[in-house]
């Protein structure tokens, strides 16, 4: 049974930041020695002054980049398939993907071992006649946010795979089967 769970968590410093109007949503997290390396993408701010990162303008108000930090919730969460985490000044709403609740309980057993205090908002079933697996999911939301899919694209799939730290061909198989499930699943409500 794969479960999606909400939870809140501290912000690790250097995210805890004042954006005023402005959000920053951790896409994905990959671990890299000591720190761990984020998938963010900023709205709303014109000036990225405050975000040490590597940062690519995606369309007026919006930015996706990378951010290293070092942080436990982070690390911790850096083996698990996290759907976003949305930062709030000095908390961070994450979903996550678990396998079940035994997953679910080996998490926050992990984060409680580190003096880590979060709360659960939501657990709910993740239906299994969803078209899309989590990952595709996150994949394809990733590549609509970072505009692969306007006219003309606001980003390459090699530029988004490199973000992602995916082969190009891996990214596009991806893409190309989230893709099939969405349409098909179209045409087949349709009667079609």
């Amino acid at each position: 049974m794969i479960l999606r769970v909400t939870l809140i968590s501290p912000t690790a410093p250097p995210l805890d930041l004042n954006l005023g109007k402005g959000t920053l949503t951790i896409l994905d997290i990959k671990q890299e020695g000591e720190l761990q390396r984020l998938l963010v993408e900023v709205k709303g701010v014109d000036d990225l002054g405050k975000i040490q990162g590597n940062f690519s303008k995606v369309s007026k108000l919006k930015y996706l980049g990378t951010v290293k930090v070092r942080g436990v919730v982070e690390e911790i969460l850096s083996k698990y398939i996290i759907v976003n985490g949305v930062i709030n000044g000095n908390s961070t709403v994450w979903t996550v993907i678990l396998s079940g609740y035994q997953e679910l309980k080996k998490l926050l057993r992990e984060l409680h071992e580190h003096g880590i205090n979060v709360k659960v908002i939501k657990v709910t079933k993740y239906k299994t006649e969803d078209i899309l697996t989590a990952r595709q999911e996150q994949i394809l939301r990733i590549a609509l946010e970072a505009g692969y899919y306007e006219f003309p694209r606001k980003i390459t799939i090699r530029a988004l795979a490199e973000k992602l730290e995916l082969s190009v061909s891996s990214l596009s198989e991806i893409i190309r089967r989230a893709e099939k499930n969405v349409i098909v699943n179209y045409f087949d409500e349709k009667g079609l």
